[in-house]
């Protein structure tokens, strides 16, 4: 029988693979969360083209919220760069989180 995974659930992983440590690949992730690497590529598109938010059946990320990085201009680059500096993992984490972003793109 076919596993069935909240929202929630394929949010997070999709969160998890795009923050990932450089050693780590696509597949550990999987074998991690115990799914398959079919179905984490499926979600990471659908995040991809807004279509896994939280509540609905369509959409990731508020598009109002989250800017690509090559939206940002160079003085938001800067900012949010000088506001995580000296900053644990976390708490640079949470406040790029904060400004629709993932860690890993500053």
């Amino acid at each position: 029988m076919r596993a069935k995974f909240s929202q929630s659930f394929k949010i997070q992983a999709v969160e998890k693979v795009l923050s990932r440590s450089n050693g780590t690949t696509m597949s550990q992730v999987a074998n991690d969360l115990q799914v398959s690497l079919s179905s984490l590529n499926k979600w990471i598109v659908q995040s991809r083209e807004q279509a896994l938010e939280p509540g609905t059946e369509v959409g990731l990320m508020s598009q109002s919220k989250e800017k690509r990085p090559q939206d940002w201009s160079l003085q938001e680059r800067l900012q949010i760069i000088i506001q995580c500096d000296g900053l644990s993992d976390e708490e640079a984490s949470s406040i790029c989180r904060e400004q629709g972003l993932h860690r890993h793109i500053i």
